[in-house]
């Protein structure tokens, strides 16, 4: 399973921006009225994607994998800018079915999927929900132009802040302080958990910490993440 989060990276985005933009991203999708959002970025001549922001159920992403969603971004699902918001039944015959199936395992019944081209890359945005649940493609529409302006602003601002930190040892402690586990992170950054623990233990030093939670803290109050 950690091979098919291999190509899982975040470093086209700052790392002091990616706490900023998963809660931008939860506030739209509280908008949309979705149960849960996933942003990343599509790289199709590659075929790999770099995850940015999620609170899909970690089983869900584990499931689909880096290569699922390669092939939603590459459904022809995703709206471009400009286009009406639609929304996705999950049972559609455009989206894979493993990831259909990966998807209503874990509750829901359908999607929201917007391209967000900024520059010369090219992120994805799906939202979710579950039976029931009624979509606002109105406040959709916003959030893509939002959250587009947002991608942007991160992708150009070059993070003056001087930090003794590694982008690694930033990626980590951006996920554990969204509460994934050593094993989580190790599974997204497609490495081992000994790495992950290596990483985090340097960082928790360079910043003077004393362990994980002050890391973090300190890391936040600073900007660094």
């Amino acid at each position: 399973m950690t091979e098919a989060f291999s190509t899982f990276r975040t470093d086209r985005i700052a790392s002091s921006g990616l706490r900023e933009l998963g809660v931008l991203m939860r506030g739209f999708s509280r908008r949309i009225g979705a149960d849960a959002y996933l942003l990343f970025e599509h790289r199709p001549q590659t075929g790999s994607v770099g995850l940015i922001a999620c609170d899909w159920p970690f089983d869900m992403i584990a499931e689909i994998g880096s290569d699922g969603l390669d092939r939603l971004a590459r459904a022809g699902i995703a709206c471009a800018p400009g286009d009406a918001a639609g929304i996705v039944a999950l049972d559609a015959a455009s989206i894979p079915s493993d990831i259909s199936a990966a998807a209503r395992d874990s509750g829901y019944a359908s999607l929201i999927c917007q391209s967000l081209p900024v520059g010369d890359a090219l992120f994805v945005a799906v939202y979710c929900a579950g039976d029931g649940t009624e979509l606002c493609t109105e406040e959709a529409e916003l959030a893509q132009m939002r959250a587009i302006y947002a991608i942007s602003q991160r992708l150009t601002a070059k993070a003056e802040i001087a930090s003794p930190l590694s982008v690694r040892e930033k990626e980590c402690l951006s996920w554990v302080a969204e509460g994934k586990t050593t094993e989580e992170v190790a599974m997204i950054l497609g490495v081992s958990a000994n790495t992950i623990n290596a990483y985090i233990a340097k960082a928790i030093q360079k910043v003077a910490a004393t362990n994980r939670a002050m890391a973090i803290a300190t890391a936040i109050r600073a900007g660094m993440i």
